[in-house]
């Protein structure tokens, strides 16, 4: 006996409203990250979305369109790679120091944040760009 799945059309949990709202909405993200709000210390999407300014599903639609990704990852990501500019720029800084320049205080969960992005550590990733 043959049975064929049939995956159903999803609909959009956003109104055309909200969809039409998003060059005003990649205009305050995108000026959010060249102010490098991702590494304020905000724990949760709200805070972020109130920090940018614009709704929190919003931000959240925003960054799935955008970047295919959650925004927790995306900030992760963008946080990373500012600790990579700086541990090129500041050879000398401890790696805990960093860590709390991106906004992650924890020394332990910036280098599990970078291995999880980059692939290594962030000492020997420092130690291979010397």
């Amino acid at each position: 006996m043959n049975i064929f799945f049939c995956k159903k059309k999803r609909r959009s949990r956003f109104s055309n409203e909200q969809l039409c709202m998003q060059p005003q909405i990649r205009e305050a993200v995108d000026a959010w990250v060249v102010r490098k709000g991702y590494t304020k210390r905000l724990p949760t999407v709200e805070a972020m979305a109130a920090d940018i300014g614009i709704p929190t599903d919003q931000l959240s639609l925003h960054v799935r369109i955008r970047y295919r990704k959650s925004v927790l990852t995306w900030r992760k990501e963008l946080r990373i790679r500012e600790a990579q500019i700086l541990l090129r720029q500041f050879p000398n800084v401890p790696i805990s120091v960093i860590g709390e320049m991106v906004g992650i205080d924890d020394k332990t969960n910036f280098k599990r944040q970078f291995f999880q992005i980059t692939g290594t550590m962030p000492r020997v990733w420092r130690e291979k760009r010397r």
